[in-house]
């Protein structure tokens, strides 16, 4: 089987694999002079005629892999040489060479250099599998004797292929030629416009910022693009024809660590709310930037190296002549004060966060503090300030840290906005609290040399506090800092914490004193609300329960050092602090002893502190836990029995035997009075009450008979103390109402104090003994010893009960000791 090629003259790429190929003619591929890359492999093919690549001057590759084991090429062309293409042993492939090759057998030889990457061209790399042909596209000659024309639709995974509307190529060593190829507008529309973020970071990309941009024309949607850390610069001359962008909705632009070097012809879309341009080696922002991006928001430019410019009074620039020897002339020279001698010429009046960290910034020009009014963060740390300059009032976190300033200046009261105010690692000598903002919560002061550090009230709104690395030998607190959640004051030479400093910082969290001479901590030195303590490297000696013991809410502590004496000071430490297990202690092993001295050098966590030598304290506690356990074993027996039931009615009794006449009266006003509860209210008045009305009978009935106005307890015992007997219809429901319990109490205490038996029991429905509550244990004993009479639904039953009740009403009470004994013998008769 032979080859004849049908496909158009124009190609490219021909892709003959996997086919049953046998010999190829000059007549087979005369006419394709674009031809670029051809795949033979996997046929059979035995014979190549000579110069068959001769005319195709545009060829790159030839695949020959897996044919015939006796194929045999030779009279390759100059532009042509064999190379394997593989490590199989039956892999050959032709590549572009600038030698000659006169002929080559597929047997295994010596493998010819590998081309350079000038050599073979990068189309190779990406186009050839772009352009790859499916078997049933290949051309066919023999048996069967069919054609098929080849098409050139790429492969799916050729176009970058975005994932939740996010292409992430970065860190995937992409070079120009394959990035144009991932991202080409005519191969990849529909995968470019569901672009959303876009990732090529960390490559080797090489290649113009403006012509990279071209390439994101079609990403209309595009919001995001990260390109950092690649060879990106700006080279084109005239960068007008590029500023014409589409409709674009780009957002965030990282270019950071590009070799951008100029921003004088930089163009991008005006779109652009938060841009990166860290470490680009840019000297200056020039004076279009702002009006370029009107709409930046966020910009971060640390990492570069800003060149000023020294200008004279008159606006020249100074002489670059050499001065003579030993004269230096430094009078009229302003680094900033001439708007052409900033390095920063503009900046876009809507930023609102502003990061210019290590940038070799001497000054903030003039306008700085007019111009940025909507700013909020400004990061000047890590340059060359001395004099704080003036920032806009709107300004909520500045970083100025690691710069040379010396004096805190009044102008910033002016930032009435501020919260955050980072200044370490300067060289203040002197905080003025009265200069700080009202609204500041987080202020840090490390590694200054402020010496003497007074809290105002002008800090009442500070959360966190960082004083450490200074040379602060007094810590005044003059006033009371209510808001104060986090205070580090390490480094310092602090000897000793105030007493009552503590309840000056009652909200702090954090508080770091490691590296100090301190040598013990007060009563009182450490606030309650402590979270971290760091009181590592002092001469602290012990550790006791008065200041430690009322840190509850502390979780970390850092403690080490060689100063403890491990004495019976340490054993609430060491037995008890050291196992809390919601608190964890760093540096535990650091811990040495230094007193005993046979104990010292050792271990404090291995103080043989036992209860034996240390028995005050245990001593103290059972005595202290047993005295607990007796008042919760009093408390519960007390309400077992049901004791505060009883102080309540013997305080309701004081009450009212205090308010009742002292002499009892030997003449009754009522024949008797009637205790009965509410659920039993109808049947005591239409029957009870009504009967022994009619019969002459003086009933006294608290609905009618109570006197208005007064306690309800003091009605009672006057109504109990004016009757001659005390009728009591028992039911149910009698013995949970609260009121009859106080009158059966009351009625029995007469009893007792008189010596007279005038209680009359009326048993309205069946009291089973285990419905009577425990506190109507009076109530039990009366119906065991004394006869009582029951009301019957039986007429003639009914009659014998009037009878008998108005019979009891009529006679006189007598001896309680006589009617016990009658009752007795009534019982008995009754059994």
């Amino acid at each position: 089987m032979t080859l004849e090629a049908q496909a158009p003259k124009t190609a490219r790429a021909l892709n003959f694999s996997h086919n049953v190929i046998e010999k190829i003619t000059k007549g087979d591929l005369e006419g394709f002079d674009w031809l670029e890359v051809l795949d033979f492999s996997y046929n059979q093919i035995r014979a190549v005629e000579p110069g068959v690549f001769q005319s195709l001057l545009s060829l790159v590759s030839v695949d020959l892999s897996f044919n015939d084991e006796k194929l045999l090429l030779s009279d390759l062309p100059p532009h042509l040489k064999l190379s394997p293409a593989g490590k199989a042993p039956r892999s050959l492939q032709l590549s572009r060479n600038s030698g000659r090759s006169s002929g080559a057998a597929l047997q295994p030889s010596a493998p010819a250099e590998e081309p350079s990457h000038s050599e073979v061209l990068s189309l190779l790399q990406i186009l050839s599998p772009r352009l790859r042909r499916s078997t049933g596209n290949l051309l066919r000659r023999g048996e069967r004797n069919t054609t098929a024309l080849p098409t050139a639709t790429p492969e799916p995974t050729l176009c970058g292929t975005p994932i939740n509307g996010t292409l992430n190529l970065s860190h995937s060593n992409l070079t120009q030629d394959e990035l144009v190829l991932k991202l080409d507008e005519d191969l990849c529309q529909a995968q470019l416009r569901r672009i959303l973020e876009l990732d090529i970071s960390h490559n080797n990309v090489e290649m113009d910022l403006l012509s990279l941009f071209s390439l994101f024309y079609p990403m209309e949607n595009t919001l995001s693009i990260d390109a950092s850390s690649n060879k990106l610069t700006i080279n084109v001359l005239n960068p007008e024809s590029f500023c014409n962008f589409p409709s674009h909705q780009l957002l965030f632009l990282n270019i950071s660590n590009n070799p951008i070097n100029s921003l004088d012809r930089l163009c991008l879309p005006s779109s652009i709310k938060e841009i990166d341009l860290s470490f680009t080696n840019i000297s200056q922002i020039p004076l279009d930037f702002a009006k370029k991006l009107f709409n930046l928001e966020k910009m971060h430019v640390q990492g570069n190296h800003f060149i000023y410019t020294a200008f004279s009074e008159s606006g020249n620039t100074l002489p670059t002549c050499v001065p003579p020897p030993g004269t230096v002339h430094l009078n009229a020279l302003s680094l900033v004060r001439n708007k052409a001698g900033t390095p920063i010429e503009s900046l876009p009046e809507k930023v609102k966060h502003l990061g210019m960290s290590n940038c070799s910034i001497v000054e903030l020009p003039e306008w700085f503090a007019d111009t940025v009014e909507e700013l909020l963060f400004l990061d000047l740390s890590s340059n060359h300030i001395s004099v704080l300059p003036n920032f806009p009032p709107s300004l909520q976190h500045l970083d100025i840290s690691s710069n040379d300033i010396k004096v805190i200046s009044s102008s910033l009261k002016s930032l009435s906005n501020l919260k955050v105010f980072r200044i370490q690692n300067n060289k203040i000598m002197g905080i003025h609290t009265e200069f700080f903002p009202l609204t500041l919560k987080k202020c840090d002061f490390s590694k200054n040399k402020v010496k003497v550090l007074s809290l105002t009230s002008a800090l009442e709104k500070l959360e966190h506090l960082n004083i450490s690395g200074n040379l602060i030998t007094r810590l005044e607190p003059a006033g009371h800092l209510p808001a104060l959640t986090s205070l580090d004051s390490s480094h310092n030479l602090i000897p000793e914490l105030p007493d009552g400093f503590g309840a000056s910082l009652p909200g702090l969290k954090y508080f770091n004193l490691s590296g100090n001479k301190i040598s013990f901590l007060q009563r009182g030195s450490l606030p309650a609300s402590l979270v971290e303590l760091d009181i590592s490297d002092n001469a602290i000696t012990t550790i006791v329960e008065a200041t430690f013991g009322h840190l509850t809410s502390l979780r970390l502590l850092t403690v080490q050092g060689d100063h403890f004496f491990c004495t019976c000071d340490l054993y609430w430490f060491v037995n008890v602090y050291l196992h809390e297990p919601q608190l964890e202690i760093r540096g535990r092993e650091a811990m040495r002893c230094s007193f005993p001295s046979e104990h010292r050098g050792s271990a404090v966590g291995s103080s043989r502190l036992t209860l034996l030598r240390c028995s005050l304290g245990v001593q103290l506690a059972v005595t202290a836990g047993a005295a607990s356990l007796a008042m919760l074993a009093l408390t519960a027996l007390c309400w077992r029995l049901d004791g505060p039931w009883y102080i309540r009615m013997g305080w309701y009794w004081c009450m009212a035997k205090r308010k009742q006449y002292e002499k009892r009266p030997e003449n009754k006003l009522f024949d008797a009075f009637i205790s009965y509860s509410e659920h039993d209210a109808d049947w005591t008045k239409e029957n009870l009450l009504k009967t022994l009305e009619n019969d002459g009978f003086r009933i006294c009935y608290h609905e009618r008979d109570f006197k208005p106005g007064h306690p309800v307890l003091g009605n009672i015992f006057y109504c109990i103390e004016n009757s001659h007997k005390v009728l009591f219809v028992l039911s149910p429901s009698f013995v949970n109402s609260c009121w009859c319990q106080y009158e059966l109490y009351f009625a029995e205490h007469r009893v007792l104090n008189e010596n007279l038996d005038s209680l009359i029991m009326i048993v309205l429905e069946d009291l089973p003994s285990h419905s009577v509550p425990q506190k109507f244990s009076k109530l039990r004993k009366l119906l065991r010893r004394k006869t009582y009479l029951k009301w019957s639904l039986e007429e003639h039953k009914q009659k014998m009960f009037w009878h008998q009740l108005k019979a009891v009403l009529k006679t006189t009470n007598e001896p309680l000791v006589r009617v016990e004994n009658r009752s007795a013998l009534e019982m008995q008769e009754l059994e």
